[in-house]
């Protein structure tokens, strides 16, 4: 659970540090919010099924689906602060953050196995 966090924190900053070596700070900067407003409903929902771990078996469908859906409005939430608040924001630059983040859950190990197997 926490793996695809630290895969996902990976490649948000390794995508804001490209921008950052071939664009302006404002898209490096706008792409790290977009990935920032995906990985910290993650972090948050995964600590609190971590912290459900040893707690009735009966409750945790109800913890998981609450938690879902407070994560999903946590990121809404913080899209839409980035949106208001953010004026300089870069938006393509923005939405590549977020889609590099919510994939990089089974993107990272994807290309890691290829490259170990390449090396064979």
């Amino acid at each position: 659970m926490f793996r695809a966090i630290v895969h996902q924190t990976l490649a948000v900053v390794a995508l804001a540090m490209g921008c950052l070596a071939t664009q302006r700070w404002e898209v490096a900067v706008s792409a790290f919010i977009g990935g920032t407003c995906i990985v910290l409903p993650n972090l948050l929902f995964a600590i609190r099924l971590s912290a459900n771990r040893g707690g009735s078996s009966d409750s945790y469908p109800t913890v998981f689906f609450v938690g879902e859906l407070v994560k999903l409005l946590a990121t809404i939430g913080l899209m839409a602060i980035a949106a208001v608040y953010v004026v300089w924001l870069v938006w393509p630059a923005m939405i590549a953050g977020i889609v590099l983040a919510a994939n990089a859950p089974w993107l990272v190990p994807m290309l890691i196995r290829q490259k170990a197997g390449n090396g064979r």
